[in-house]
């Protein structure tokens, strides 16, 4: 079972909610399920709730992170260290939010979490607002969020949390040498540095060879 959180209120959470619809719909069709935590549902106690009736094997989060600290919906705390990070004791866990692997990550995995995967500091995306009606079509922000979806696609497929990290870590590497090679020096001076910094912030903690 997975279980997936989808806050969405503003741009960030709207565009990484959206591109983690095909992360659901993968799962759904290799017949595993999903439980997915959309909009006000990403909130504390439904996602404590769940955690407990289902006790996924992987758990999604979406949304805005800080160094202890993963949030839902309107930025309230799902998890926060010192408080309720053995909830996801014996769990897989991949964050997309900004800063949670530097050190809600590492307590996790002391309190007995499986594997964290997530980002160190901010997990940073651009975007093309003219898709706001169709976030999944936005080719400038799938740059930054396909090398992150690779992470999920890849556990999804059953590969070990290790093998998961190096497949989106060569997705960032792509997603560079593609962006090179068109040449365009705006874009190469806009894009570059920031699909470096979040390869370079991506880690994975606990296990490397944990899977589904």
């Amino acid at each position: 079972m997975i279980l997936i959180t989808q806050p969405n209120f503003d741009i960030t959470t709207q565009w990484i909610s959206c591109w983690s619809t095909e992360i659901s719909k993968l799962a759904t069709d290799r017949k595993i399920k999903v439980v997915v935590l959309d909009g006000i549902r990403a909130n504390r106690k439904e996602f404590e709730s769940v955690i407990k009736k289902i006790s996924p094997k992987l758990v999604f989060f979406n949304g805005h992170g800080s160094d202890k600290t993963v949030f839902g919906h309107k930025n309230e705390p799902l998890v926060i260290m010192g408080d309720n990070e053995d909830q996801l004791a014996g769990k897989i866990v991949y964050s997309l939010a900004c800063l949670s692997a530097k050190t809600l990550g590492p307590e996790c995995i002391n309190k007995g979490t499986r594997a964290y995967i997530g980002y160190i500091e901010d997990f940073i995306f651009f975007h093309d607002i003219t898709k706001i009606s169709n976030p999944l079509s936005d080719q400038i922000a799938g740059m930054f969020l396909e090398p992150s979806n690779c992470i999920m696609k890849s556990l999804i497929k059953g590969h070990t949390t290790q093998m998961s990290w190096e497949h989106s870590q060569q997705c960032f590497k792509r997603k560079i040498t593609e962006l090179v090679m068109k040449g365009d020096r705006v874009s190469i001076n806009t894009y570059l540095p920031h699909l470096f910094w979040d390869m370079q912030n991506q880690v994975s903690l606990g296990d490397p060879n944990a899977s589904l």
